[in-house]
């Protein structure tokens, strides 16, 4: 709102103007009556009729510029919130999102974010054209005749005691309303995520009914909310009708009196409708208020979640690239909530242009060791270099843009195969894209494809298989001409022959790019200049491909596994 300041400034003189137009109106006619009690003109009346309609129109413009202004200006806002809110989002790390499901961030970005729009448009607006229109009004009436005046503002302290009471109560409502909303697009995210696997296992029905019952606690919390309100609307009325009556009953009482004249009692009759919009809108303004505050709670919980690695006092913004020598100092990683480190007391080092493959069983810290490079997770003790330096000085953004990374679950978004090879190297020419997709083993592929690199893939990558998947990743990576490139799995989905060929490639092409592979397959280590094998969250073992086998140890019995699995395969 800040930045917006001297629009809402334009916005509210507007208000102004039409506000003191309105509350112009009513002080014209009782002149104008009064004027016709006396010796009048057709002159003179013309005058009169002439500066009630120039009021009327000078109304009509302030109106049309202070809706446009201000509600105009709300969608700025939004639009700057919604940006906020993306740039945040994507700064928050894994454990953020594994608290908060896909649904509620939608829920909250979409409808929580129209709610807080509405409130410093519309909201804005309608409380201020209230508090004006009320002064402006009060201004003029009192100075007519303070008595009517009193008479017509005193059921105020029951309107605002009403809007109080009913306003806390929308407000707890609305934010159950909200969270019902959050929950119902939860719910849709995830059966459409899972369509198929709930086809498969004929879980339609089941799932109807579940979104069945989502769907009737959002609108029983709604028709709750339509409870509140249609007491508060009628009460409102009633409060007005009130004043009504008080203005109709002792103002002709005081004009057969003569303590009146008939114009002033006609003003104030001119000034009821004025009133009834602020006194009516003032329902309408607590509804957006409480609506938009909640919604603003929403997404204040959001905006002050702060990202748990991020650049700090010890980053050295002198940083501006990475050779990509890498070193672990006895790194221990615990995850919140785990028993057991995922890694103990972990050291390596992989010089510059060399490749690391990294082996073990499911679980015994292989995709934990390699997210340490690019930061996506800090460790709990020890320290991990980058070029001899911590890692916390390298500027982050430094950092992963040196850093290529494969990991095991492939996401390709609902675009053409250009477009997601391109993701983080836009600028890439197209003869770099191609020498990716070589590189990956995915040449003859695109070929095949009605439109080859400008086929669209579909939502998550439907249209392709694993294996395809995981070369237009491997693509993505390659494309960006990483100094560090980190293979997780990335090979799991294609079969060995495949994988041969796909890292008989890399060879070629990453001689001056540091590469770390996590693999289960022993077939595909072997390509590495040194293997690690872990366990446990430890090194158990450390050499070449051949050393291993010798040593008769974990790797050889992962070696001798994976024989028996590949033929039997072939039998």
């Amino acid at each position: 709102m800040v930045r917006y300041r001297w629009r809402y400034a334009a916005g509210f003189f507007m208000l102004c103007w039409r506000s003191g137009m309105a509350a112009a109106l009513p002080y014209i006619i009782g002149q104008a009556v009064d004027y016709l009690s006396a010796d009048f003109t057709v002159a003179g009346l013309g005058w009169y009729a002439a500066a009630m309609i120039g009021a009327a129109g000078l109304k009509a413009v302030g109106q049309y510029y202070m809706r446009w202004i201000l509600i105009t200006l709300s969608r700025d806002i939004e639009y700057d919130l919604r940006n906020d809110l993306s740039a945040h989002l994507v700064t928050l790390p894994k454990r953020f999102y594994d608290s908060y499901r896909t649904g509620d961030l939608m829920a909250r970005a979409t409808n929580d974010l129209a709610q807080v729009r509405s409130l410093l448009g519309p909201g804005v607006m309608y409380t201020s054209e209230i508090a004006v229109t009320f002064i402006a009004v009060m201004i003029v009436m009192a100075a007519t005749d303070w008595v009517l005046t009193l008479l017509i503002f005193a059921p105020m302290p029951l309107v605002s005691l009403s809007a109080g009471y009913f306003g806390r109560r929308t407000h707890a409502q609305f934010q159950k309303i909200q969270e019902r909303f959050s929950a119902i697009s939860a719910g849709v995210q995830e059966h459409l995520a899972n369509i198929r696997m709930l086809r498969a296992y004929g879980q339609g029905p089941q799932e109807q009914e579940r979104f069945r019952k989502l769907n009737d606690d959002y609108l029983r919390d709604n028709l709750g909310l339509i409870k509140i309100w249609r007491v508060f609307y009628p009460l409102l009325e009633a409060l007005v009708g009130l004043a009504y009556i008080a203005v109709l009953g002792f103002g002709g009482w005081r004009v057969l009196r003569g303590e009146i004249t008939a114009g002033t009692f006609l003003m104030f009759i001119s000034f009821l409708p004025v009133l009834t919009w602020p006194m009516i809108g003032l329902g309408i303004v607590v509804n957006i208020l409480q609506r938009g505050t909640a919604s603003l709670e929403r997404l204040t919980e959001l905006m002050q979640q702060r990202p748990s690695i991020a650049d700090g006092q010890a980053t050295d913004y002198a940083i501006d690239a990475v050779r990509g020598d890498i070193e672990l100092e006895n790194v221990t990683v615990q995850y919140p909530g785990a028993n057991e480190p995922a890694l103990k007391n972990v050291s390596l080092y992989v010089p510059a242009g060399r490749s690391l493959a990294i082996v073990g069983s499911i679980g015994s810290g292989k995709s934990t060791l390699v997210n340490l490079i690019p930061r996506l997770l800090d460790p709990n003790k020890g320290r991990v270099l980058i070029d001899g330096r911590d890692a916390r000085a390298v500027p982050l953004a430094v950092l992963r843009r040196a850093v290529g990374f494969v990991p095991q679950e492939t996401f390709l978004f609902s675009r053409s195969i250009d477009d997601n090879i391109r993701l983080g190297a836009a600028e890439a020419e197209q003869w770099e894209v191609e020498e990716a997709v070589a590189a990956a083993n995915f040449e003859t592929d695109v070929a095949d494809f009605p439109d080859e690199l400008d086929t669209l893939v579909g939502e998550r990558g439907i249209t392709l298989s694993g294996g395809q998947k995981q070369r237009t990743a491997m693509a993505r990576a390659l494309v960006r001409r990483p100094r560090i490139l980190i293979l997780d799995d990335a090979t799991a989905s294609v079969d060995t022959e495949t994988e041969h060929r796909i890292l008989t490639r890399l060879q070629a092409r990453l001689r001056n790019c540091t590469t770390l592979m996590v693999s289960h397959r022993v077939s595909a280590a072997r390509h590495a200049d040194r293997i690690v094998v872990l366990d446990e969250g430890r090194i158990v073992e450390a050499g070449s491909h051949r050393e291993l086998l010798a040593l008769g140890g974990l790797y050889q019995r992962l070696h001798n596994r994976q024989l028996i699995e590949e033929e039997l395969a072939k039998n």
